[in-house]
């Protein structure tokens, strides 16, 4: 088998496009392409302890409005994070700083001290474990995405593609950041 692999944020089609298979990171339309959960992330709401520092306490949730976010250009929610808090759900819109449809460049940003960030814990888990990153109003919790192997059919799924998407799912079995 022969990988080529292309690297991109954006949600491609897999047919006009030909590509024989995806991994997506998100709540699936439906469509009618086939896919398989692999594994789910949690979206954590973290920054910098030099950003906390030098920014106003944030308290509640609503208080995010009031700062600098680095937002991730591809959020299907636009400017506004959702969370499930205490007293239920809730709502903030939000004021990008900086947008980027890369998590790496988000989690960058981050880490200079530029704002708060909503990234997958398999983005921010290593700088949360080592401190270079804290989790904010960790009662609060933003919604949890589930990893999707996507392909276009399961009838004519060639012997590659389905073997990919078997070594996909025992890879993702336990994953590095659960």
């Amino acid at each position: 088998m022969t990988l080529d692999v292309t690297l991109s944020d954006r949600v491609v089609d897999l047919v006009e496009d030909g590509y024989d298979l995806a991994i997506r990171i998100a709540r699936l339309p439906d469509s009618s392409l086939v896919s398989r959960q692999l594994a789910s992330t949690r979206l954590v709401l973290c920054a910098a302890p030099a950003y906390l520092k030098r920014q106003p306490k944030l308290h509640s949730i609503k208080d995010i409005a009031a700062h600098p976010v680095i937002a991730y250009s591809y959020w299907s929610g636009g400017d506004v994070w959702a969370f499930e808090g205490p007293d239920g759900p809730v709502e903030v819109m939000t004021q990008a700083r900086l947008r980027s449809n890369s998590g790496d460049t988000c989690l960058a940003a981050a880490l200079a001290g530029q704002g708060l960030i909503l990234q997958p814990d398999f983005i921010v888990g290593p700088d949360l474990k080592a401190g270079r990153l804290v989790e904010v109003l960790p009662q609060y919790h933003a919604p949890t995405l589930a990893i999707h192997a996507v392909y276009p059919s399961r009838q004519h799924l060639s012997v590659k593609v389905r073997r990919m998407v078997e070594h996909l799912a025992a890879a993702f079995k336990k994953p590095a950041w659960g």
